[in-house]
């Protein structure tokens, strides 16, 4: 995992007021068009947004809060095509090495599906490809 690489893309304004950790500088926020479980539950609709820092990928639903560290909890990624026309669904797969336990403890889940307008899932792809490499 290239760690160096995140350290040395620049800061960007931290839009989503999320707490840092002494030496984490934000490098990408969007906000999202769906948030979903790695099997394609849906976590939040259109207000979700994400945060990623040179340490942590941090989610929010609005009604609750997802912090992954990338160093310790990131496996991989994909980026899933399926459908066509307007029935085109594109996101990014992030699959966790670890099991997330939620919802009163109710639910379980080992990643994120992230979906994303065009320009943000080129650059939310760029940084997760040039990390894992």
């Amino acid at each position: 995992m290239n760690i160096t690489y995140l350290n040395a893309l620049p800061e960007v304004e931290n839009k989503f007021k999320v707490k840092l950790q002494e030496d984490e500088k934000v490098i990408f926020n969007a906000k999202l068009t769906c948030l979903g479980t790695e099997t394609g539950r849906c976590l939040g609709g259109p207000d979700s947004k994400m945060t990623v820092t040179n340490k942590r990928i941090i989610a929010d639903n609005n009604v609750g809060v997802w912090t992954v560290d990338i160093a310790d909890d990131i496996v991989d990624y994909t980026k899933v095509e399926s459908g066509a026309f307007i029935f085109k669904s594109m996101y990014i797969l992030v699959n966790l090495n670890k099991e997330i336990v939620f919802n009163n403890e109710t639910e379980k889940m080992n990643g994120f599906r992230f979906y994303f307008n065009k320009k943000d899932i080129i650059k939310f792809e760029t940084i997760m490809s040039n990390l894992l490499k």
